[in-house]
């Protein structure tokens, strides 16, 4: 029975709501800032479902003996069922939303049907996610804006203290995406989908990784310097000294279970971190 719940909340993408939804929590106490309503954080939890279930009730493919891909296949009405509710958590929330919202989450709504869903106009690669390098930075950058940019864009312009967040941002999600890359190099590579693991290698993938934990650390000191917040600053050390032993982790244990629960579960540890030294 626990294993089915965690399956379910896992691989019905409930838990990568949550990190969505902490991050952009997160991103509102770093930079000294009201919380949204309650409406805003469904339709982020409601729009993450609806992304990830929709791109795995299509996946047909993934590594040898994924339990997730498993799962998605023997429960495609699961998913088809959090689609519904997140469709649902969005609709509800929509009518709190202004007239610009609307123009920005139509073309987030686009980006994220062409990432998944096969209607680009090209023989073979017909989504964004089947072009290697395009993939991992339309992720990245969906990713930074929804739960960088979007939780304070009422707030804030483009001032040095939020550039510093979302640039952080942007690197930290970028780590955790690559190492889903690294995880998925043989059936990349199988599918001459030119990710970074694919091109330069495994190794260097890992070193780059590496190097971008510590342009993370660089900038958390910059935001540092800049609020002189030692509590969050805190939290940016923790949170990318977990990352590392994650990583490192992750190297002698290829499941789905621990990137989806370890890997992507540093969004949480994160905001967590944040949330916690706020209080």
């Amino acid at each position: 029975m626990i294993k089915k719940i965690n399956e379910f909340i896992l691989y019905g993408s409930i838990f990568i709501g949550l990190c969505t939804v902490a991050m952009c929590i997160e991103t509102n106490l770093v930079l000294h800032l009201p919380l949204n309503t309650l409406s805003f954080y469904l339709f982020v939890f409601g729009a993450t479902l609806v992304q990830y279930n929709l791109h795995y009730a299509v996946k047909k493919t993934a590594i040898i003996n994924s339990s997730r891909l498993a799962w998605s296949q023997n429960n495609r009405p699961v998913h088809y069922f959090l689609i519904a509710i997140g469709c649902i958590l969005v609709v509800i929330s929509l009518f709190t939303f202004h007239l610009h919202h609307f123009i920005f989450l139509s073309a987030m709504g686009l980006i994220t049907l062409l990432y998944s869903v096969p209607v680009l106009p090209f023989a073979q690669k017909k989504r964004i996610k089947d072009h290697g390098i395009l993939k991992i930075f339309t992720l990245v950058l969906l990713w930074a804006i929804v739960t960088a940019w979007f939780p304070v864009e009422q707030y804030v312009g483009w001032h040095f203290a939020f550039l510093l967040v979302f640039a952080r941002r942007f690197i930290f999600i970028f780590i955790l995406c690559l190492m889903f890359d690294i995880r998925d190099t043989a059936i990349d590579a199988m599918e001459n989908r030119q990710t970074i693991p694919v091109i330069i290698g495994v190794k260097k993938a890992y070193a780059l990784a590496y190097l971008l934990l510590v342009i993370f650390l660089l900038l958390s000191v910059a935001a540092l310097v800049n609020d002189g917040n030692f509590v969050h600053f805190n939290a940016m050390f923790l949170s990318a000294a977990a990352t590392f032993v994650m990583i490192r982790f992750s190297k002698k244990y290829n499941t789905d279970f621990v990137y989806l629960a370890c890997i992507d579960g540093m969004m949480l540890l994160q905001a967590s971190l944040v949330i916690i030294g706020s209080l």
